[in-house]
């Protein structure tokens, strides 16, 4: 007897499969994460976690993650020692990559088609950042937006928008955009009962508001952002591009497969979520991973219209986001992403 459904043991293959492939053609630093290398943008977010989940509620640390609290409570509640902690970010991309590979599987049952929509998911900077930096838990918050575009539950949008703005804020940029996602996979009115989903952002907003009032740390904070965001403009192209590179076909086909009165609103959203994204980061290519709900989208109108092509187009697409090169693109820095055996080779040397 076996522990899972057959349907389920190949998801998790197909999911271990494509996460293989990602790390093998886009691999982390290893030389780099063997001890703290100050300085280092593989590090840094890992220093300040560490030390949150040693004291999760404690102020001294960099503003952008005063109030990312949630996954040091849970590994100081757990008593994870030393580094352990830095196991949750992969235990997010794990989570939300296996949640788009059923989510693909309830679309179209076709092996090909969830294996080449779950490889274009994995090559996004929505799996390349958790992967290659240490201490990133951005991958809990591209599922939390997922689950708001396309969870069936119906305690799943408000556990989603209850706990994930505590793990990041970029769940509430991103969460109008998988808003209007989720409309449209429902053919559902915008306006109407599902605008009462919204509320469960309310906690999370009024605590940080009061708090806020007295904080003038966030506010520098947020100056200095939207200074530096200035001097990015020229990159935000290449940034943009190298987040999702094969990933915007998709997006651009669930935009195209929208119908015009709903188009325009989603476009904007779209357009409004990364410019946001811009002045309050300067990591350009892990930002983008919020259009994560698109480009699931984009897969499932293919699969709607086009049933018979749509395993064979979305498997090429996810071997050629697999083949296309992708850098991190931090600040001003453009930082190529190697393969493994280069990575072995430089630990090993």
């Amino acid at each position: 007897m076996t522990a899972f459904p057959i349907s389920f043991r190949r998801v998790i293959l197909i999911v271990c499969g494509s996460l293989t492939l990602s790390v093998l053609f886009f691999a982390p630093r290893l030389w780099l994460m063997k001890v703290y290398v100050p300085g280092s943008f593989q590090w840094d977010r890992a220093h300040t976690f560490l030390q949150q989940c040693e004291q999760p509620l404690r102020r001294d640390i960099e503003p952008a993650m005063l109030w990312r609290v949630l996954p040091p409570l849970v590994a100081h509640a757990l008593h994870l020692p030393g580094r352990t902690p830095l196991v949750l970010p992969w235990f997010g991309l794990l989570a939300a990559t296996t949640y788009a590979a059923v989510l693909l599987r309830r679309r179209l049952d076709d092996t090909r088609f969830i294996f080449g929509g779950t490889l274009l998911f994995a090559t996004t900077s929505a799996v390349l950042v958790p992967v290659g930096w240490l201490g990133m838990n951005d991958a809990w918050v591209w599922l939390g937006l997922l689950v708001v575009a396309y969870g069936r539950a119906k305690w799943s949008v408000p556990l989603a928008g209850l706990l994930c703005p505590w793990v990041d804020e970029r769940f509430i940029i991103g969460y109008p955009l998988a808003w209007l996602v989720a409309r449209q996979d429902r053919n559902e009115p915008i306006m109407g009962r599902p605008l009462l989903t919204t509320l469960w952002l309310l906690p999370y907003t009024a605590i940080r508001l009061l708090i806020n009032r007295q904080d003038e740390s966030a506010d520098a904070f947020v100056h200095q952002q939207l200074t530096t965001s200035l001097q990015l403009l020229p990159l935000v192209p290449l940034g943009w591009w190298m987040g999702l590179r094969a990933a915007w076909a998709a997006v651009a086909y669930a935009l195209w497969n929208f119908p015009r009165s709903r188009l325009a609103g989603t476009g904007l959203a779209l357009l409004g979520t990364l410019g946001i994204s811009v002045s309050l980061a300067s990591d350009l290519s892990r930002s983008v991973a919020i259009a994560t709900p698109l480009v699931l989208a984009g897969c499932f109108a293919l699969a709607r219209r086009h049933p018979a092509q749509a395993p064979r187009v979305l498997l090429i697409l996810g071997v050629i986001n697999l083949l296309i090169p992708a850098a991190h693109l931090t600040y001003v820095h453009i930082d190529p992403i190697n393969p493994l055996p280069i990575e072995l080779f430089r630990l090993l040397r």
